[in-house]
């Protein structure tokens, strides 16, 4: 399934993480996530949505797959 802008802008919207755990809104990730992921890919989600933002969320969420928390 193809993934559109308002699939991530929900994303930045919802307080629930993609492990299922609380996150504050305007985050993509929990604490607990984000503190897994490396800068590289911490850097890529303060990019702009249309630049890059969806890209390096994606790649978040296949990093905390790999690592289980998902």
């Amino acid at each position: 399934m193809e993934k559109d802008q308002e699939f991530y802008w929900g994303v930045l919207g919802s307080n629930g993480c993609a492990c299922g755990r609380h996150k504050d809104k305007g985050k993509s990730v929990c604490y607990g996530c984000w503190k897994l992921l490396p800068p590289g890919i911490r850097q890529g989600l303060y990019l702009q949505m249309g630049a890059g933002y969806e890209e390096a969320y994606e790649e978040a969420v296949d990093f905390l797959a790999g690592e289980g928390r998902l």
